[in-house]
């Protein structure tokens, strides 16, 4: 799990052992509203990192990254927007293009 990101970035935080979402809180200085984060690390996946999200998840919110950034993406509008274009995979780099809901935070 991603706990850097934790420590960065969530306040009021509550940790679940869950299969869909392991910690709760609020955004720092973005937002007071509360949200289910997925941080799981991401897989290897043959040749591509990813992760396996399902319809039924309970996150409000996925954590992805790279070398510079933290991106967060709405978990419904993920789902939503694969259900439409009837993916099973999709970048990282066209969901910050198509979805509304993204987030982007600078690693300290």
């Amino acid at each position: 799990m991603n706990i850097k990101f934790v420590d960065e970035y969530l306040s009021n935080i509550k940790w679940n052992d869950n299969e869909h979402w392991q910690v709760e809180g609020n955004i720092k200085k973005l937002s007071n509203q509360y949200y289910k984060f997925d941080i799981r690390f991401l897989n290897d996946f043959n040749d591509k990192k990813g992760k396996l999200i399902s319809s039924t998840s309970k996150a409000d919110k996925i954590l992805f990254e790279d070398d510079k950034n933290w991106i967060l993406v709405d978990t419904q509008e993920l789902i939503k927007h694969m259900k439409k274009h009837s993916l099973k995979e999709v970048k990282l780099e066209e969901l910050i293009k198509t979805i509304d809901w993204n987030i982007i935070l600078p690693k300290k």
